[in-house]
């Protein structure tokens, strides 16, 4: 099974493009929705969306390809795509979303819109979306037992409508957000923050000396070394910034040099 995410800021053409007649769609789930025809779902979407008019892409589209093998039955589908949502952070109790299957193509798939604002007005992560769909979708495929339709790496590709902030790229605007948050001293509490951030970050140590020498960031299925993502990122600087002891002995070095001690 495949899986693929893009964010938007409007409902109304993801809403066409789903239902249009040449796509010979059929609405297999619906949640929080009392239409089931476009003008009314589209309506129904952005009367929700108002409930936090500072989300600027609201819109969650999420499509899921299955070999042909796997024979998927209609029910089968949206219950997978419901179980996709719920990994997502969507519930059935706060959140709209419909499933649509597609049957304009050899293999079977689906999609899902969704809206990100929920009726308390508060909205769905979108922290990473790109690779954790590629985790909840390889997740699903072992639940269900569904044939590996494609690799990781090849279901990662940045799409050419540039929707999607790279991976790698959002992973050092997280970082870097973080390090400037107060309170912060620590690698360690470091770690806990990223964590927070859906960020796993790993303090890399000799096993014979135990001492520490890097650091990694993991995001989904992928893994960056501190040094890969830039100097600032590295083992090191990290260690220096937030050390509080060493902080203050640079200090005290700089003072004296300065002093011409």
């Amino acid at each position: 099974m495949v899986g693929k995410t893009k964010t938007g800021s409007g409902f109304k053409g993801v809403i066409y493009y789903n239902l249009q007649k040449s796509k010979d769609s059929e609405i297999l789930f619906s949640n929080g929705l009392a239409s089931n025809d476009m003008k009314g779902l589209i309506k129904e979407f952005e009367t929700i969306r108002g409930e936090n008019p500072n989300i600027s892409k609201p819109v969650w589209h999420t499509s899921l390809s299955f070999a042909h093998e796997d024979n998927i039955s209609n029910d089968k589908m949206a219950e997978i795509a419901q179980k996709f949502m719920e990994k997502a952070g969507f519930s059935l109790e706060n959140n709209q979303f419909i499933v649509i299957k597609h049957n304009d193509k050899d293999h079977r798939h689906c999609h899902i819109v969704s809206n990100r604002v929920g009726f308390n007005g508060r909205a769905v992560s979108d922290f990473f979306f790109k690779s954790k769909t590629v985790q909840w979708a390889k997740e699903l495929e072992k639940e269900y037992g569904l044939t590996v339709v494609q690799e990781v790496a090849k279901a990662r590709k940045v799409e050419k409508n540039n929707e999607f902030i790279p991976d790698k790229e959002q992973l050092k605007e997280t970082i870097t957000k973080t390090l400037e948050s107060k309170g912060i001293t620590s690698l360690e509490e470091l770690s806990l923050k990223l964590k927070e951030k859906g960020v796993d970050m790993e303090i890399l140590k000799h096993s014979r000396t135990g001492k520490e020498y890097g650091v990694n960031f993991k995001i989904g299925e992928n893994t960056y070394k501190g040094s890969d993502l830039g100097k600032k990122f590295a083992y090191k600087a990290l260690y220096s910034n937030l050390s509080p002891a060493l902080k203050i002995a640079t200090k005290i070095i700089s003072k004296g040099i300065s002093n011409g001690l």
